[in-house]
């Protein structure tokens, strides 16, 4: 199944190109900022995003593997990342979500906007019944975003983000539709 291109009042989905290299790499790819609380780390070397972009060439057509790329709508300006995926690395296989946006357009609504619709295609494509998911206790705004799209928390863990180069103390939190 190949990603499909997905539209929001203000945004565009759609699936990662080859030529968006740059434009990805510029926007949070080597922002400490973006990246503090994921798991992969901000790079100053552009062939870092390169290799993203090829990865996610490779993962188009995977039903577990669903990325996005952020558009606005009015300038088809790349604003970040949406992903939907089937984590099996773990012993509790699941479905997890991920996303980021340039540090210039937090705060304006669309990852909530972007990954509302992301999920839906997944429930209904992909038969995504429960998602779960992880936050880092001190970014509020991200357990702002997973609250507004239904996810409860459960517990505190501790996890491993900038490229397991930092623990950091997280809420784990589960959607079930």
């Amino acid at each position: 199944m190949i990603t499909p291109i997905i539209e929001t009042e203000r945004l565009i989905l759609r699936e990662v190109q080859k030529e968006d290299v740059k434009e990805i790499f510029d926007c949070w790819m080597q922002d400490e900022d973006v990246s503090r609380y994921m798991w992969w780390k901000a790079s100053d070397n552009i062939a870092e995003a390169q290799e993203f972009v090829e990865f996610e060439l490779q993962q188009i057509e995977n039903a577990k593997w669903k990325r996005w790329l952020i558009l606005l709508k009015e300038t088809k300006e790349i604003i970040g990342t949406c992903l939907v995926f089937y984590n099996d690395d773990d012993n509790e296989n699941h479905w997890d979500i991920s996303y980021n946006l340039g540090k210039k357009f937090w705060g304006k609504g669309y990852t909530t906007e972007a990954m509302k619709v992301a999920m839906k295609f997944a429930e209904k494509e992909l038969g995504m019944k429960e998602c779960i998911t992880t936050y880092a206790k001190v970014n509020s705004k991200s357990a702002n975003v997973l609250h507004k799209l239904g996810f409860k928390d459960e517990k505190e863990i501790s996890y491993e983000c900038s490229g397991g180069d930092m623990i950091v103390e997280g809420i784990l939190c589960r959607y079930v539709v």
